[in-house]
């Protein structure tokens, strides 16, 4: 098996050495045709001599590029400065801007609410407290009115809570349904027993199978 020896190169100085020595190591190193289990070994072994020159060219490249740009940043020192002071600016222009617009928001939030109140109502549901996502920009105008994207979002939101109230109101129902026939079938039985009589193992089982149907349903 051939291999190659990644220390023959380097970068120094903006030059790239050892490089003719490595390159003529690769090739030296040929696919061939793999039509045995051994011949399958060998391939995937010198695959993977192979295979470790990708993440050493990334290191070259990246090394390449770290001098270039320490090198640039020498002969160019107001290149940080335009830098540092860029990202000192967007500070403090966020520092004014934030607080500003979350005092916004907060007044969008307050002025929508009265709209909630009236869908929720149209729907016959109880408000519920606009939520911080309402006061996103894609939800109002430029001149800081709600956008009618806005209203359809409600009007949306307060349907799926329509229908998830009507979920809940009728699994709750079911629930109950349950219970009462649970409670019935149970009163049925023990209305069937006779206090005076002897009963043996079969007999209590077969006053017992009303309630397989709620084990049944407990192991769905």
């Amino acid at each position: 098996m051939k291999t190659v020896d990644t220390d023959l190169v380097g970068i120094k100085d903006d030059q790239l050495f050892g490089a003719k020595e490595f390159l003529g190591q690769l090739q030296g190193i040929q696919a061939f045709d793999v039509s045995t289990n051994t011949e399958l070994a060998q391939a995937k072994k010198q695959r993977a001599v192979v295979a470790k020159v990708k993440p050493f060219i990334k290191k070259l490249h990246k090394q390449y590029l770290e001098e270039k740009e320490a090198e640039f940043k020498e002969h160019n020192p107001e290149f940080e400065l335009i830098e540092a002071l860029t990202n000192d600016l967007l500070a403090d222009f966020d520092n004014e801007i934030k607080p500003y617009v979350a005092s916004i928001k907060g007044q969008r939030l307050e002025r929508i609410q009265p709209m909630i109140d009236e869908i929720s109502g149209n729907y016959h549901l109880d408000p519920y407290p606009a939520p911080a996502e309402y006061a996103n920009e894609e939800y109002w105008t430029q001149t800081n009115n709600p956008a009618k994207k806005l209203e359809k979002k409600i009007v949306d939101d307060v349907r799926i809570r329509e229908f998830e109230q009507r979920k809940q109101a009728a699994a709750e129902a079911s629930n109950q349904r349950k219970d009462k026939h649970l409670k019935d079938v149970i009163r049925g039985i023990v209305a069937s027993i006779d206090r005076e009589a002897l009963y043996d193992g079969n007999d209590v089982i077969k006053m017992l199978i009303p309630l397989s149907e709620f084990i049944k349903d407990d192991q769905q």
